[in-house]
Order: C-alpha cells, then sequence, then structure tokens
C-alpha cells in the first residue's frame, strides 16, 4: 500500500511524496484521512520564515517539512495492541508525526478519538477544537468577567462560542471583517467593533467607564478581566496589555504565534502587571483530556463548524490551500485539504478551485 503526502521542500514550495505504508506498531493505527485543517500557526513554516530556526518544532527543524496537523479520518488498520479503536471508526486527533496533508497518518491509538456522528468528519478536526478547549480552560474566565477577544479568525470564533457559554459581564470582539464579526455577535459576542472604523482602546474604555469617561485620565484604573491575542502582532498584544485591569493580575492571553517583530509591552507589564499565560495546544495540561472535552463540546452543539470551514483543497492544491490562509480572499476563514473529495459527508458546502464534487 501507497501513502501519498504532500511536503514543504524548500519555501513555498510543496512537492507530492509516495512511499510504502510501514508495518505498524503494536499500539498505532493507520488513518485514511477524509480532511486535514490548514493551520495558520505553520504559515511561517510554509513562507520560510521559521522553517529550521533554533527551537522550532522537530517537524519543521529541515527540509523536507512535515505540515497539517489537524487531520480527520477513519480507521483503516491497528496493531495488534490496539483496543480502544477499530477498522471502520471514524476518528479524530493530533497527527504530529507526520504529514497530515496526506492520504493517510499514522499515530498511536492514544492520539485519536471517537468522532461524534452528530457532524460530518470533515468537521470534526480535533486538534484545533482541543486547542481552543485548552486556551478557554487556562483562561479560567470568573463569574461576572469583562472579557476581551482580538481577532475575527477561526480561532477566535471558537473561542467566543466556548465562552458564550460562560457567565461574563460582557464578551467584546475586535476585528475588522464586518462578515465575522458578524458571526461573532451570532456566536455570543456582546459587542463587537471593527478596529477600520473604531478606535477599539477607547470604544472598550468607554463600555468600561459609561459615557461620562475622561479620555484625559492618564492613571486609568479599570480594565478587562481576560484578552485574548489571537491576532498574532505586536499591535494586537499592545491593545490587549493596554486594556487590561491594573495590578489585578488580570490574564493577558496569549494563544497565537508570533514573528520575529521586538516583544515590546514592557511599559504595559510594569504599569498594567497582567499575567502572560502562552496557551498553545503544546502548552495543554492534559491533550486528551482536552480533546476529549472538545469532542463532548462539538457533539453538544458548542461549536458550529458549517459556517468556518469555508475552502477546500484537492492534496495536490495544498500549496494553494497555504497561500489561501495567507490572503484570505474570497470570503475564507478556514480551509481544509481534502484527498478525496468523494469522502466529504457535507458535499457542495466549500468553495473549491474547480467542479471537484462532479
Amino acid at each position: 500500500m501507497k501513502i501519498r503526502s504532500a511536503v514543504l521542500v524548500a519555501p513555498r514550495k510543496i512537492e507530492i511524496i509516495e512511499n510504502d505504508a510501514p508495518k505498524l506498531a503494536v499500539s498505532e493505527v493507520m488513518v485514511e484521512v477524509v480532511a486535514s485543517g490548514v493551520c495558520t500557526s505553520e504559515l511561517p513554516v510554509y513562507t520560510g520564515a521559521s522553517a529550521g530556526a533554533g527551537g522550532v518544532s522537530f517537524r519543521y527543524a529541515k527540509y523536507p517539512c512535515s505540515l497539517g496537523h489537524e487531520v480527520s479520518g477513519v480507521v483503516v488498520d491497528t496493531g495488534p495492541c490496539v483496543d480502544a479503536l477499530k477498522v471502520g471508526d471514524r476518528v479524530t486527533g493530533v497527527a504530529y508525526r507526520s504529514s497530515g496533508f496526506a492520504t493517510h497518518v499514522i499515530e498511536d491509538q492514544a492520539l485519536f478519538v471517537k468522532a461524534p456522528d452528530s457532524v460530518p468528519l470533515e468537521h470534526a478536526l480535533g486538534e484545533p477544537l482541543m486547542a481552543v478547549t485548552n486556551i478557554v480552560r487556562m483562561a479560567e474566565a470568573g463569574f461576572g468577567d469583562f472579557v476581551l477577544i482580538v481577532g475575527d479568525g477561526f480561532m477566535s470564533l471558537l473561542t467566543i462560542a466556548a465562552l458564550s457559554r460562560y457567565p461574563l459581564k460582557e464578551l467584546v470582539t475586535v476585528g475588522h471583517h464586518d462578515s465575522r464579526l458578524e458571526l461573532a455577535k451570532e456566536f455570543g459576542a456582546t459587542h463587537v467593533i471593527n478596529s477600520n472604523k473604531i478606535d477599539p482602546y477607547w470604544e472598550v474604555r468607554r463600555m468600561i467607564d459609561g459615557e461620562g469617561h475622561d479620555p484625559d485620565e492618564t492613571l486609568w484604573r479599570a480594565g478587562v478581566d481576560v484578552a485574548f491575542d489571537f491576532a498574532g502582532n505586536m499591535a494586537a498584544l499592545k491593545l490587549c496589555a493596554s486594556l487590561c485591569k491594573p495590578k489585578q493580575r488580570a490574564k493577558l492571553m496569549m494563544p497565537s504565534f508570533y514573528g520575529p517583530e521586538p516583544f515590546d509591552i514592557g511599559h504595559y507589564l510594569m504599569n498594567r502587571a497582567p499575567s502572560l499565560i502562552a496557551c498553545h495546544p503544546a502548552h495543554s495540561r492534559d491533550i486528551i483530556d482536552d480533546l476529549g472535552r472538545a469532542l463532548w463540546a462539538l457533539d453538544n452543539g458548542t461549536f458550529d463548524m458549517t459556517p468556518l470551514i469555508t475552502h477546500a483543497y484537492k492534496l495536490e492544491e495544498t500549496a494553494l490551500a497555504l497561500e489561501a490562509s495567507i490572503t484570505r480572499a474570497d470570503g475564507y476563514i478556514k480551509g481544509i485539504v481534502v484527498p478525496d473529495f468523494s469522502r466529504l459527508e457535507s458535499k457542495g458546502t466549500y468553495k473549491t478551485t474547480g467542479d471537484v464534487f462532479g
């Protein structure tokens, strides 16, 4: 049996390779991939900004690099000691060992869980849902907290959907796409701010202080309890830091991937004194527990993936999928790479480059 994979061989250069499927270890499963999500955290690797850089993941240490880790699919083979899954099970999980942009992936059974029957398999992207579960749990939002989310992308919207179930005072979202901000309101944001039209700093201050606030006040003693930066740039991080409630250890959540720009929020760290919480999925206190909780939430309707997964690409179009994640044109929110479009369970609901459903 052959496994076809899309791998990064140089900056912005993807090649399809074909290898014989190895013999499975005792606890491994082979999963035929139905869909693999395109994650923005891998874009700096794709463009060459971080591939081979010191401290980068082993997956990106040298070319060829394995991209894609948000997989869902069907078990087609198992090792002799696999007891949690069987051939034919619809599963999702974490594929870190090899390319998730592939016809098949092989991982230990412990990294996969059964996907709920209530949703199309390509919507059951366990890894990003696990990441959101980790992010929300690490934030430990309290009763009556004022929560700020900067960013209106895929992960932001999922986080809003989860936090909307909490008894928060306010759940405010800052972005610059009107259509996504409308989705944020549908998912439970109490207020949305288009930063291209309104200064979000002063708008949030107005929400907190009321109409009578003094814009010239230099020692502003109010602020938000929890701030999330999903934009992943220093301007967004500064906005979050500047709005944190001072000297009360407000939580500054950092779920994003940051590039090489200077880290420049020292003024706010001194004067606002928030707790910085790096909450990438790799920092989950229990990845498998978070994964299980995420799939429970998906099954129970917390996460609506239908309006979020907007684009689908063939395996041979993996480079196009990654480029689309950079440009985010044509209503793009989240893209998936699909080795075989006939395996999709919600056909015709995605924008594609051709008549793949014909």
